[in-house]
Parts: structure tokens; C-alpha cells; sequence
């Protein structure tokens, strides 16, 4: 299933399923955040870490399945596949989005 994606939104996960970090962490604004499993990454290279970290332990990849539109960006309803318990996940991704830059994401379940 494709689905359409905002061009920041596109690339991320294109990056996210590359295990780019350095990509990843090019497409947040310089003080963007990050939640990811109770933890908050704040800035680029601590948003690089935690994405090369979470790569390197996880192996996972990451499906769109649909996204909406909110007033700071978009949902994005993910399914995430790797190497963790109850694997594949349905997870959401919420991003804001500052001009073509994300400046925040929180995945939750």
C-alpha cells in the first residue's frame, strides 16, 4: 500500500529504512526533539545517536500505512518490524513539521 507523505515525512522514512542516521538527523531542525520509549533526544546529534543506537539494536523497519494531516504537521499509523518482543508493532508517529524541517516526533503505540 502507498501512501502520500509530506516531503520531509517521505524522507524520513526513507532515511529511518536506509539505517541513516546522519540522514535522519539532517531532516530535524537544529532544537527538534524526539520521544521514543519513555525518553526525550533533544538536537541533531542526540537525535542521530539515538537513531543509530535504536538501528543497531533493533534492525527494524518501518511501514506507513496512513497519514493525517494536523494542525503542526501530520500522524503517521505505522507498522514497525525488527528484532523485539511482539514484533511487528503498530506504532504512531506524530511529527511537527517548521517550514521543511521536522521539529518534533513522538512515537507512541
Amino acid at each position: 500500500m502507498s501512501i502520500q507523505l509530506p516531503a520531509p515525512l517521505a524522507r524520513y522514512f526513507d532515511a529511518e529504512n536506509a539505517h541513516d542516521a546522519d540522514a535522519v538527523a539532517m531532516l530535524f531542525s537544529a532544537d527538534a526533539t524526539v520521544h521514543d520509549d519513555g525518553e526525550v533526544h533533544r538536537g541533531r546529534d542526540a537525535i542521530r545517536d539515538w537513531n543509530r543506537a535504536s538501528g543497531a539494536r533493533y534492525a527494524a523497519t518501518v511501514t506507513p500505512l496512513a497519514c493525517t494531516a494536523t494542525p503542526r504537521g501530520s500522524e503517521v499509523r505505522c507498522t514497525v518490524a525488527g528484532n523485539f518482543p511482539g514484533s511487528p508493532l503498530p506504532l504512531t508517529f506524530a511529527f511537527d513539521l517548521d517550514g521543511g524541517a521536522i521539529s518534533k516526533l513522538a512515537v507512541t503505540p
